[in-house]
């Protein structure tokens, strides 16, 4: 598997064809965070938009300028969706507030089960 690690988070290529993201245990990210992560996302995806599953639950959150960051344009040139995957109150927290606060422009859910957050981002797979 092709796979890039970055200050805050480890970035996957999964053979499913999903990038799968997990941020670091207690990252607070800002947004020269989202600028890396995003472009880690486009080399995997060799500049084509992939559905992307994000594994916060360990996160300690991110600046608002970082959430606007994964929310808009430039996230949008290379995430035709996006799954959070959260399990604890805090996690599940961090997951309600970005989607509440940032109107993504791609479809955004949260889960508790990797797979199943997998098998609805591969509805937005680009042939």
């Amino acid at each position: 598997m092709k796979e890039i690690t970055t200050r805050t988070e480890k970035i996957v290529l999964h053979p499913s064809g999903v990038v799968v993201c997990t941020v670091h245990k207690s990252i607070y990210m800002e947004i020269e965070d989202a600028i890396e992560n995003i472009k880690a996302i486009k080399e995997l995806s060799v500049e084509k938009k992939v559905p992307v599953v994000v594994d916060i639950q360990a996160s300690k959150g991110a600046s608002k300028a970082c959430r606007e960051y994964f929310a808009g344009d430039e996230a949008a040139k290379v995430q035709s969706a996006c799954a959070l995957l959260v399990s604890s109150p805090m996690s599940r927290l961090i997951g309600n507030f970005f989607i509440g606060l940032n109107k993504t422009k791609f479809p955004t859910r949260l889960f508790s089960d990797k797979d199943l957050a997998i098998i609805w981002l591969k509805n937005f797979l680009e042939s």
